[in-house]
């Protein structure tokens, strides 16, 4: 899940760097609505649930866009959910859910 990772920019970027023209980038990840409180992002309980790294979908979107691809397509993972009361709540608050994705390496 690239939601763990603090520097998500740099994961994009690696990506786009090793795929093929034509290559495609497939991942489910977590992102927000809205930004995240800092009580969220230094919650070490919601890190662990994957909530405290969302990123905010439009943010998400366009990191991956900067490094250069192109997401074709984006979705609802309806069937996921969030177990512990903590992480509930933080997915009511900021609008956090499970997507998956497909991003794309142009063809120059």
């Amino acid at each position: 899940m690239v939601n763990l990772s603090a520097d998500k920019d740099s994961v994009f970027r690696e990506a786009a760097r090793v795929l093929a023209p034509g290559g495609r980038l497939a991942l489910a990840d977590i992102v927000s609505e809205r930004p995240l409180s800092e009580a969220i992002v230094c919650n070490a309980e919601l890190w662990a649930a994957c909530v405290g790294g969302a990123s905010q979908i439009d943010d998400y979107l366009s990191l991956i866009e900067k490094a250069g691809l192109r997401v074709e397509t984006v979705r609802d993972n309806t069937a996921y959910a969030f177990l512990s009361g903590s992480a509930q709540s933080a997915t009511a608050t900021y609008g956090i859910r499970s997507v998956s994705l497909l991003a794309v390496k142009p063809v120059n």
